[in-house]
């Protein structure tokens, strides 16, 4: 019962977390700026990484602890290919960005591509 709740509770705010990750220090409670500094959410630099080409990297939006070694290990670069081949479905990261997944930051004039 306790890793069902537990697992719930990171599924529901992981959303959140991701949110926050996305914010400027200034706008952040205290804490969470805190968890961020101490590696437990993943950083607003860690996420920005993200949102820079090639887009295929840093797609832990929790913590940002796994990022270095599934990346290493190209862990999403097959699970990618595993789509494509089973769906046909190709990821944003295989093509240029255009309009139709980027979005505007409301307080910064940077892009961010999703």
């Amino acid at each position: 019962m306790g890793f069902v709740g537990m697992a719930s509770g990171c599924i529901m705010f992981s959303q959140q977390f991701h949110a926050w990750a996305h914010g400027t220090k200034s706008k952040l409670p205290a804490v969470v700026v805190a968890l961020q500094d101490a590696g437990v959410l993943v950083s607003r630099s860690q996420h920005a990484a993200h949102h820079k080409q090639p887009y295929n990297n840093n797609y832990c939006i929790v913590s940002g602890v796994w990022n270095r070694f599934l990346d290493d290990h190209k862990v999403f670069e097959a699970l990618e290919m595993v789509i494509y081949f089973k769906l046909g479905l190709r990821p944003r990261s295989w093509s240029e960005p255009n309009s139709d997944w980027t979005e505007e930051a409301e307080d910064s004039p940077v892009t961010y591509v999703t």
